[in-house]
Parts: structure tokens; sequence; C-alpha cells
């Protein structure tokens, strides 16, 4: 399986995921939306640790547009 480079804005870092960042990291390097996805301009949402992430892809790269 091949990672996806993860860019996650330094305005997007929360304390509640900071012992978990690594590991969020590794999940979304995984690119976890669904196979027939290919649209950049779509927003998708993953929850982890008690957080829902939001993130685009575009490409080969993957970017973190908010924390909640």
């Amino acid at each position: 399986m091949e990672c996806l480079p993860c860019i996650f804005p330094i305005r997007c870092y929360s304390r509640e995921l900071s012992d978990s960042r690594e590991g969020l990291l590794g999940v979304l390097a995984g690119d976890p939306r669904p196979r027939y996805q290919e649209d950049p301009q779509r927003v998708y949402g993953l929850s982890f640790a008690g957080r829902n992430v939001k993130f685009t892809v575009d490409g080969d790269r993957l970017t973190v547009i908010a924390v909640e």
C-alpha cells in the first residue's frame, strides 16, 4: 500500500490530539477515502480520538482542513 503525504497545518492541531498525532497521521497516510472517490473538491470526514478530522485529497496529497 502506498502512503499519501499528509499536510497538517498548525492551525488544525489541538491539545486533545497531541498524544495521538502519529496514529492519526498513519491513518491519514493510508488514504481512508472510499476507493471509488477521486474528487479533489470533496471534503471527507474521519472520526478519530473523539474528534472529526476533515480533509481533502488532490492527486497524491492529503490536506487536513479542520479538526472539530
